[in-house]
């Protein structure tokens, strides 16, 4: 479902190339997206019945401090995944710096994020947080001054160690955004 509904945005984008202009260059902004999740366990869970995707979602609010960079705080909830049937949900509070690339006046640009924030893990009732660094790749196309759609792939990496040995564990996904300028 997920590779149909990037397909159609992006076809959508393309469709209308004469409904493209430059984004706001600054501004506050709000969105949100959906896609699909994964949970990479670095071999933690070799041996035991895993299932590591799912579908997720995020909201995010930032401001544009010019065309090429932005700040922004995002609240992304990766979905639940299980281990031997018992059920695990993964979320993410963070803050990321954002820069910009436009294409000119086409509408399009390519963007990037590094962040760093908070991964919860909630397994039965027990929640643990885990400091973790961020980083995303996206592309965006503006229809208009304040609207815009964009693809994104974001990744959160932290160690854990629990479980005797040190695991480099992540949690990405691959999004479909859409993004209010102010």
């Amino acid at each position: 479902m997920f590779r149909k509904l990037m397909l159609a945005c992006v076809l959508l984008m393309f469709a209308v190339p004469g409904m493209a202009v430059e984004s706001k260059a600054s501004g506050g902004y709000i969105g949100g997206g959906l896609g699909m999740s994964k949970f990479n366990d670095d071999g933690a869970f070799d041996g035991f019945s895993y299932d590591d995707t799912d579908t997720g979602g995020m909201i995010f609010g930032g401001y544009k401090f010019g065309k090429h960079f932005a700040l922004e705080g995002r609240y992304t909830d990766y979905g639940s995944f299980s281990l031997m049937g018992a059920g695990f949900d993964v979320s993410a509070l963070s803050v990321h710096a954002v820069g910009s690339i436009p294409f000119g006046t086409s509408g399009w640009e390519l963007f990037g994020q590094l962040g760093f924030g908070q991964v919860s893990l909630d397994v039965v009732g027990d929640s643990t947080d885990e400091s973790a660094f961020a980083a995303g790749i996206g592309i965006r196309y503006s229809f208009s001054e304040r609207l815009s759609v964009a693809a994104q792939s974001d990744l959160f990496i932290w160690q854990d160690s629990s479980l005797g040995q040190t695991y480099d564990l992540t949690v990405g996904s691959n999004l479909v955004s859409v993004q209010y300028i102010f």
